[in-house]
């Protein structure tokens, strides 16, 4: 055969159009570089003043790119990186995916699939949002996925989850596997901080001193000395914070049913300037009628140090002698107002 055809025919390959893995690792490192943009644009927004809660990333484009793209897509690894790719667009914007979408993600995407890697937040995040819809579909993901990375990831916020649930029966098992299996990792140095950070507040300890200047009124000082006599929910938070906020309706209705018992909110702000709590609480939602403090310095304050906050929110009850009687998930969601009526009753 005649050299030309040879060459010729040995350049066939490269002519011919990107395999479907190859397009699928393209839409996902496409995804990743509008999340650097978003991030570059949320970095100027807070420079200027801003509070991240209002923060949206413009993904207008890439949706619609996206939404085009699987109208008419047939290959399955393709579909699910546009599927995920869409699923993490819409986070970076801060729009709800629909339940169908949800529906269809679930329907089409293995939990082991590659697409996933693009970011493990996004499975802890419909985890968090939907644990009855998620949590078996993340723990598959969790215990096959073939990227050791994303099953780090994913493992511990397992754990530190189930830590925050007292689950020790569960946590337990997940801290070891990261110490043994990840050690060195930034993840299990992180789950050792948590588990440490833990035990300075755990139950049936006494609450770390503090002296904090009141939101709005410097004269007026709270300390554990104020709260003496009485349950008091101390409420590590920020505007911020999305779960933070996802709290507020429920300690509002315990607000309600027991300030008249003697029990106190004390709302202590992690928020990055305090001129972004009064906006918040001026919506006819969330007036937050109780006491509050700005924690200056956030996670690097000696109140975050002296009570192991690692994460916000972070709910804390003391006793009337200044003892703590519950935390974390005891005091979450519709625990809230069951944890107080075994102390009020109901």
């Amino acid at each position: 055969m005649p050299l030309p055809m040879i060459c010729l025919m040995t350049a066939l390959p490269a002519l011919q159009a990107p395999a479907p893995a190859n397009e699928a690792r393209a839409v996902l490192e496409a995804a990743k570089a509008k999340a650097k943009s978003v991030m570059e644009a949320r970095a100027a927004f807070m420079k200027a003043g801003g509070n991240t809660k209002d923060f949206r990333g413009d993904c207008a484009k890439e949706l619609v790119d996206l939404d085009a793209r699987l109208a008419v897509e047939q290959e399955g690894g393709l579909r699910q990186a546009l599927l995920v790719s869409k699923l993490f667009h819409l986070q970076l914007a801060k729009a709800e995916p629909s339940a169908a979408f949800l529906a269809q993600i679930q329907k089409e995407v293995p939990a082991a699939s590659p697409a996933w890697s693009l970011s493990p937040g996004l499975l802890t995040a419909r985890a968090e949002a939907d644990p009855k819809g998620w949590s078996a579909y993340v723990a598959e993901a969790r215990a096959k996925h073939a990227d050791a990375d994303l099953r780090r990831a994913l493992l511990f916020e397992h754990f530190w989850e189930r830590l925050d649930a007292k689950d020790e029966a569960t946590w337990k098992p997940a801290y070891d596997t990261l110490q043994q299996d990840f050690a060195g990792s930034r993840e299990a140095k992180q789950a050792q901080g948590i588990l440490e950070g833990e035990l300075k507040t755990g139950l049936g300890r006494p609450a770390p001193a503090f002296s904090l200047a009141a939101l709005g009124d410097p004269k007026t000082v709270y300390s554990l000395d104020t709260f003496k006599g009485k349950y008091v929910l101390i409420d590590f938070w920020a505007t911020w914070c999305p779960p933070c906020r996802a709290e507020m309706p429920v300690m509002h209705a315990a607000w309600a049913r027991f300030r008249t018992k003697p029990f106190e909110i004390l709302s202590l702000s992690f928020d990055r300037k305090v001129e972004h709590i009064a906006p918040y609480r001026q919506q006819a939602a969330t007036p937050m009628p109780w006491k509050h403090a700005f924690i200056e310095g956030g996670f690097q304050s000696p109140v975050a140090d002296a009570y192991g906050v690692k994460g916000i929110p972070k709910p804390l009850l003391l006793g009337p002698d200044g003892t703590i009687v519950a935390s974390g998930g005891q005091l979450r969601g519709e625990n809230l107002e069951k944890t107080l009526e075994t102390f009020f009753g109901k």
